[in-house]
């Protein structure tokens, strides 16, 4: 290799039921994308990092990889970390703050879902507005985590990056092909040009992309800091003047205001299992222990394995679609008044309300209340890390809407996504510059205080995808590569949900006919699409042989990988 700094970003592919484990006996990193992620952070623990010193320097090297699109360092980034010395669980949350100036969010001009969706995350009918940036967290949140429980120097965990944005990596055929299909938006405004075409073209695949303006503005943080420089310095100054040159209304005050925050996990008990995911006033960890709750109130531990099975698989969709409905904006208060229980977000961590919900459910007593509909993407990347110690980390960051957004705005380099514009509705529900509620479900799992699992998921499916992983996990013993091998499953349908039918969506060639058939026999419409799968990664943690074991996943296109020492 002529240059080890040189990323190639490649296919990885396995046929369904087809999974690679990767074991090791010391550490292990495993990404969602990116080649060369996971790579970075093993050598980080083999220079003397921690787990959270492996994941910084991972999620770091990600947005670079991605050239801004699906991932940017202007997102967010909630981490979930087991403290081997304290035996403690700890949880970050650097999610986006919504603008304080931003009074009538419903006016935010947004993209038109129905067609989004109808061409496969393909059409835009979207204008650029300012409107639509929202205050990033993921620079301030990798800072204060890696502050926090790392034992490198942030100079050392951004290091990778900056040699990723300044030597460049080969253009893969995928990447070259998002950059093709947003070419409009990419050439909207001259600092975006500039980046991405070379002599006039767009640059093409194979090709070594370079991107020296991420490169000054990666350096500069890794000189001045993140808060000086990110947040109330020079590019502080020109964010605020890229958004509102388009209409927004962010303000310095936004961005100085800005701090991630240690928050709770939330927890729960599985099958002799204590289960920790992300947090209030994120609901996605909500969800999850539900969910879970809701598995073990309907004993589905005595059925097979979903991918066996269509009647466990039918009964973890109708635990995640509870969840989903329960977190869009204003159906909590709906369901409450027509079933009588409080399901506040605090009630609904609770065994007993699910223990409630099961015996509604298992009734078909469950109230058809049209739910607005909600659209997730799969723009979001995910790494898991554990080291030596038996430290462990499960990150997630994202920016929530579809490759680069609709503005085309770089600073520094700096993709700024449109976030905004698919979270009207959430933005309205709270007030001007506060935290805004995410979907993610980053966790840890620990048994008699010792670290068994680390996991995290991204895409549409993430609720179904991360509780299905878990069941297969902690429930049927499987290690993390042959749940990642079960069929994958991803989000729902809302397309007519006000005839009270919500769509469970698959996997293209995952479940046979046969099986497919009988899940509808049971009262689950279902549809083949892989636009809308989840991709969850683990991390078992051996108590007996004392081995790490992964799995590579299959379904992702864009490089990622699991590797460990």
């Amino acid at each position: 290799m002529k240059n080890a700094w040189i990323f190639a970003v490649c296919t990885l592919l396995a046929a369904p039921g087809v999974h690679a484990e990767v074991t090791a006996a010391h550490g292990m990193v495993v990404s969602t994308t990116g080649t060369g992620a996971a790579a970075a952070g093993v050598e980080t623990l083999r220079n003397g990092g921690n787990a959270m010193d492996a994941a910084m320097t991972a999620v770091l090297l990600q947005p670079c990889l991605a050239a801004g699109s699906y991932v940017s360092y202007a997102g967010i980034i909630n981490v979930v970390y087991f403290d081997a010395a304290s035996g403690k669980v700890f949880n970050l949350n650097g999610g986006f703050n919504t603008v304080l100036g931003e009074t009538e969010p419903l006016t935010i001009p947004g993209i038109n879902t129905t067609t989004l969706m109808a061409s496969k995350l393909e059409s835009f009918d979207s204008a650029p507005s300012g409107r639509t940036a929202l205050v990033p967290g993921f620079f301030a949140g990798v800072e204060v985590a890696q502050r926090r429980f790392g034992k490198r120097r942030f100079a050392d965990v951004i290091a990778p990056a900056i040699r990723c944005a300044e030597q460049g990596f080969v253009l893969s055929p995928e990447l070259a092909g998002i950059m093709k299909m947003r070419e409009a938006v990419l050439r909207r405004l001259p600092e975006t040009r500039a980046i991405f075409t070379k002599g006039g073209a767009l640059y093409a695949a194979g090709e070594t992309f370079r991107q020296p303006a991420l490169a000054a503005t990666l350096r500069a943080i890794a000189t001045k800091g993140v808060t000086p420089y990110l947040y109330r310095g020079d590019w502080a100054n020109a964010l605020v003047e890229a958004v509102r040159r388009d209409g927004g209304k962010m303000t310095r005050a936004d961005l100085e205001a800005y701090q991630p925050t240690w928050i709770e996990p939330v927890h729960t008990r599985f099958n002799g299992f204590d289960v920790y995911a992300h947090g209030l006033p994120s609901m996605g960890g909500v969800n999850l222990v539900q969910s879970l709750n809701l598995a073990t109130a309907a004993h589905l531990l005595t059925q097979p394995p979903y991918r066996e099975s269509p009647l466990t698989f039918f009964r973890q969709l109708q635990f995640a679609k509870v969840g989903n409905l329960l977190s869009a904006p204003g159906v909590a208060p709906q369901f409450e008044k027509a079933l009588g229980l409080d399901l506040t977000p605090q009630a609904r961590l609770q065994p007993e309300t699910a223990a409630k919900l099961w015996k509604l459910l298992e009734a078909g007593h469950m109230p058809s209340i049209p739910a607005p509909r909600t659209t997730r993407t799969a723009h979001s990347d995910a790494v898991v890390a554990v080291d030596a110690a038996g430290n462990m980390a499960a990150v997630v960051h994202t920016i929530n809407t579809v490759n680069w957004g609709s503005t085309g705005i770089f600073v520094g380099g700096i993709s700024i996504p449109d976030s905004a514009a698919f979270q009207q509705p959430a933005i309205a529900a709270i007030a001007p510059g506060s935290r805004l509620p995410d979907l993610t479900n980053p966790g840890v799992a620990l048994k008699d205080g010792k670290p068994v699992l680390t996991f995290s998921c991204i895409g549409a499916g993430v609720d179904v995808r991360t509780l299905g992983a878990l069941v297969d996990v902690l429930g049927h013993g499987m290690a993390p590569g042959e749940a990642i091998a079960s069929p994958a499953h991803g989000g729902f349908d809302y397309s007519r949900v006000a005839s009270g039918e919500i769509g469970a969506m698959v996997g293209v060639g995952e479940f046979s006919t046969e099986y497919l058939a009988q899940l509808r026999e049971l009262g689950q419409p279902v549809r083949e699409d892989n636009t809308q799968r989840g991709y969850w990664i683990g991390i078992g943690v051996g108590t007996n042989e004392k081995r790490l074991r992964a799995g590579e996943l299959r379904e992702m296109q864009m490089g990622g990988g699991a590797m460990g020492y």
